[in-house]
């Protein structure tokens, strides 16, 4: 295989692998502030009516 060739094709699994993490750490990211935001409203919820 030409150097070249070799070049292109370790640059695009490195650009899909750059694509593949960022896209599991958006995931991620939007999966535990979902978490966040219904564990608040639960706390939220408990308090108020405890008063």
């Amino acid at each position: 295989m030409k150097p070249t060739g070799s070049f292109i094709r370790f640059a695009l699994g490195f650009l899909a692998f750059i694509g593949v993490s960022f896209a599991v750490t958006i995931t991620l990211d939007k999966y535990a502030s979902s978490q966040d935001s219904a564990q608040t409203a639960a706390v939220q919820s408990a308090l108020s009516g405890s008063q």
